[in-house]
């Protein structure tokens, strides 16, 4: 195994874990179970400041277990009943007690929680008094990584590397397509086997959502409409019921785990399913199905590396089903020039669509990403191909993608802004 493909594995490891909930709330449960391992009496109040794309996706989600929304009843979860060394399973052994006592807190009005102007993406301070220290946590650029714990205004923990092993992977910019494909088609199977569990954890997943109420209830619903004969299911549909089914059970508050992808349990959705629903239509042999997958995870990364691990644009539409799109084109034998041609499609189709915060109608989307980027890899596959060079589309996919994070970056710069303007409305409380 050479030095790239170790790094490739990296990445993928790092951004495929179990977890349960969104991903946002998880981040500030994380910090104050992280640090209530330093608190020695009763908690007397707990400040959280997160940045604005963590305030926004992390707002109007359901927390599992709980049938309730909010940050504050996330932060107070976390430090009560949250397990700092599970990451993102943080509350996978909260129970009813626990719940209790956090909501108990939350109304008592020991927890409060804003937004600071400017921040990392990902950043969650912790400001946590009893009545013998005061603790402050710095979490920044991923959504289980404390830079530093204060107690008392003096250091006791410090962490500021955060890249797997201590590595860089900003050398994934500079990466052709060709080249990832080329070493996702060569790359050991052995070392890549670990993503079967991430296949099955998201199938498990989907199959829980259609059986429950939980969120909207897309999937389950599209699934019934099948059942009475006025929806026809081929692999395109498929691929939308599964996917909306398992963002159903996640964003309902559902207690089944989701392996992510890109530090996101929808990315995750989003890669792994219409992946798996193609594979199991075409009869593809499992080897095969596995480099899909990874190849998908390294593409989502890939276009995260530009646009940001959280982006005004829904990571579904414009990471996570470039991943997929492009895995199975690949998986179907398409060649550089239909894998490419594939995203392009993609992105000429939805990069216009927004992210206004996690919920249940994350479902629509995430299911539209998955079908689309089933739809749009089979049109590259009969040669349907967006042209270049016309809107953001560039010459190359590359170029495309680029073209993308110009946009996040610079053309909607204030887009969180607005939209959190929008939520704290009266009447959009969502709490």
């Amino acid at each position: 195994m050479n030095n790239i493909e170790k790094m490739l594995i990296e990445i993928v490891k790092e951004d495929s874990n179990p977890a349960l909930g969104c991903t946002e709330p998880v981040a500030v449960a994380y910090a104050c179970a992280f640090a209530n391992k330093y608190v020695t009496s009763e908690i007397k109040d707990i400040k959280v400041t997160t940045s604005k794309s963590i305030f926004k996706n992390g707002k109007s989600v359901i927390i599992p277990k709980t049938n309730s929304r909010g940050l504050d009843l996330a932060a107070a979860l976390g430090a009560v009943g949250g397990d700092a060394d599970d990451d993102f399973m943080v509350l996978k052994n909260i129970n009813n007690e626990i719940i209790a006592d956090a909501k108990r807190m939350v109304s008592s009005g020991l927890v409060s929680v804003t937004y600071a102007e400017i921040s990392p993406v990902i950043y969650v301070n912790v400001i946590m008094r009893t009545d013998n220290e005061t603790i402050e946590l710095d979490l920044r650029n991923s959504h289980t990584h404390v830079e530093w714990v204060k107690v008392n205004d003096e250091v006791v923990y410090k962490n500021p590397s955060h890249t797997a092993n201590g590595i860089s992977f900003d050398f994934l910019k500079d990466m052709k397509f060709k080249e990832l494909i080329d070493i996702c088609e060569k790359i050991s199977i052995d070392d890549i086997y670990f993503v079967k569990k991430g296949i099955e954890m998201n199938n498990s997943a989907a199959n829980e959502g259609l059986k429950s109420n939980l969120g909207l209830r897309i999937g389950s619903t599209l699934n019934k409409l099948h059942e009475e004969g006025m929806l026809n299911i081929d692999v395109f549909t498929k691929a939308r019921i599964l996917t909306a089914a398992a963002c159903d059970m996640r964003m309902g508050g559902g207690e089944c785990p989701i392996m992510t992808s890109g530090g996101s349990g929808n990315q995750g959705i989003g890669v792994i399913l219409p992946i798996s629903v193609v594979a199991e239509f075409e009869n593809i042999p499992e080897e095969r199905l596995i480099r899909a997958v990874f190849f998908a995870h390294i593409i989502n990364r890939y276009v995260k590396m530009y646009t940001g691990k959280l982006s005004s644009i829904c990571g579904c539409a414009i990471a996570a089903g470039v991943g997929a799109s492009a895995a199975i084109t690949w998986m179907l034998g398409g060649d550089e020039a239909k894998i490419e041609g594939s995203c392009t499609n993609m992105l000429a189709n939805l990069s216009g669509m927004i992210c206004d915060g996690a919920k249940d109608t994350c479902s629509f989307k995430l299911s539209t990403s998955a079908e689309e980027a089933v739809i749009t890899a089979y049109l590259a596959m009969e040669g349907v191909i967006a042209e270049k060079n016309v809107g953001v589309i560039g010459n190359s996919i590359e170029d495309t993608i680029k073209n993308l994070g110009y946009l996040c970056e610079e053309g909607l710069d204030h887009a969180d802004s607005a939209i959190i303007n929008i939520i704290n409305k009266e009447g959009n409380q969502n709490e």
